[in-house]
């Protein structure tokens, strides 16, 4: 999958309705947004590094360790992704939603959720393999603090943010009413 295709919202597939949903249950699917916010959050301080970078007031040498203490980034490391992954240890984000929240909306909602849920997961990998180049690109601008490599940096990182708030987009819309009307915790 490349970031158009990501984005492609004739591709993405929608959910059922569901007519019957009570306002208490739409707000418990709401919580998604929430832990959302706090990796919306890391991408605004790494944008606003890299503004510093391109302004001369910080120092290429910051970006690397910024980006690699992301939450995004630590969990990527430790765990991997759902592909080859060698620890089961649910902590990170899509780990959590993959293993865990996924099959109890597919339990619940049957194949009517199929096609929302392996699309979601398609673009897991996406995200993660953008968020592996943005820390190469990072390391690499360590390495050799040129205009190039800050160049290449500031892209990765376009790349991983457009792709981010997209899919955080599609994820809280579609599963909002699954996982307050089907009473999957988050």
């Amino acid at each position: 999958m490349t970031l158009d295709e990501l984005e492609d919202a004739a591709a993405r597939p929608d959910p059922p309705a569901y007519p019957a949903i009570s306002r208490a249950e739409r707000a418990h699917g709401r919580r998604l947004a929430a832990i959302h916010d706090m990796y919306r959050a890391e991408l605004d301080g790494v944008r606003d590094l890299l503004v510093r970078i391109r302004a001369g007031t910080a120092a290429p040498g910051v970006l690397a360790p910024a980006v690699t203490g992301t939450r995004l980034a630590r969990n990527m490391a430790m765990f991997g992704t759902a592909c080859g992954r060698d620890c089961a240890l649910l902590q990170n984000h899509h780990d959590i939603e993959e293993q865990w929240m996924f099959p109890a909306l597919s339990s619940a909602g049957g194949a009517a959720l199929a096609p929302v849920i392996a699309r979601l997961m398609a673009e897991h990998r996406l995200i993660h393999a953008l968020i592996g180049d943005l820390a190469a690109a990072a390391g690499a601008l360590v390495a050799a603090p040129d205009a190039g490599a800050f160049a290449r940096c500031a892209e990765g990182f376009a790349a991983l943010d457009r792709a981010i708030r997209s899919h955080f987009g599609y994820e809280e819309r579609v599963l909002e009413e699954p996982l307050g009307a089907l009473r999957v915790p988050i």
